[in-house]
């Protein structure tokens, strides 16, 4: 009976911990609350991630898995950065918007990359410059999205594809003919 008792508090124990993990940052993964440059809190970055000293992250967003954070990044509201995906330079990231799995973004010059809402960027996905991706917009693959294209809405950009300077895809637009 002991044994049954010991062997039902040890399970109730594993089930809570790994259903409680979910609820926390990067699913539990180790890591700390950041300080931001301006000495306010900051959100969670995993151990294993690297975020230098320039970026700002608010207090619900997190920095996940061996994810890149570079040179000016603002990550806000509730996104995520995780896998090894790597951003840098004048962009936010806002909303519940997630970059993750090997996407790289970049932009040095003009106006901030607005990448916000419910938009997913993810797989081996490259941006660069002043793009804007809003709504639930899907870029994933090997897509390019470049300078100062913006895409909106429920737009998919994958495979191959590219999306160059200036263009705008709005809803229900796709470039995913392979």
């Amino acid at each position: 009976m002991k044994f049954r008792k010991l062997l039902l508090l040890l399970l109730s124990c594993f089930l809570l911990s790994s259903s409680f993990a979910k609820g926390l940052p990067c699913n539990g993964a180790p890591g700390s609350i950041r300080l931001n440059p301006d000495s306010s809190a900051g959100g969670f970055v995993a151990q294993t991630a690297a975020v230098d000293a320039s970026a700002l992250i608010s207090p619900d967003a997190s920095v996940c898995d061996y994810a890149t954070v570079l040179e000016g990044v603002k990550i806000i509201d509730q996104a995520v950065i995780s896998g090894r995906a790597t951003v840098r330079g004048k962009i936010i990231v806002s909303g519940r918007s997630r970059v993750y799995g090997e996407a790289y973004l970049v932009n040095f010059y003009g106006s901030p990359m607005q990448i916000s809402d419910q938009a997913l960027i993810y797989g081996r996905a490259f941006l660069n410059g002043s793009v804007a991706v809003s709504g639930t917009s899907l870029i994933f693959g090997y897509a390019k999205v470049l300078d100062y294209a913006q895409i909106l809405g429920s737009s998919r950009v994958c495979g191959t594809n590219i999306v160059n300077e200036y263009e705008v895809l709005t809803d229900d637009q796709s470039r995913c003919v392979q």
